[in-house]
C-alpha cells in the first residue's frame, strides 16, 4: 500500500516534487500546492489512518 504524504504546515495531502530531477544523494524538496510550503521534511502516513477535517 502507498503511504500519503502530508504538508507539516497546512496538514493538507497537496505535496509535489518541487524539483524535476531527482538526485540520488540528496532527497527531494517537496512544494504543497495548498500553502506554498517548500521544504525536504514531509509526513507519510497510511491511507487508512487519514481523515479530512
Amino acid at each position: 500500500m502507498v503511504n500519503i504524504r502530508i504538508c507539516p504546515k497546512c496538514k493538507q495531502p497537496k505535496l509535489k516534487s518541487a524539483v524535476n530531477v531527482s538526485g540520488w544523494l540528496a532527497p527531494n524538496m517537496m512544494e504543497c500546492t495548498n500553502c506554498g510550503y517548500l521544504g525536504y521534511f514531509f509526513i507519510e502516513i497510511d491511507p487508512e489512518d487519514f481523515e479530512l477535517e
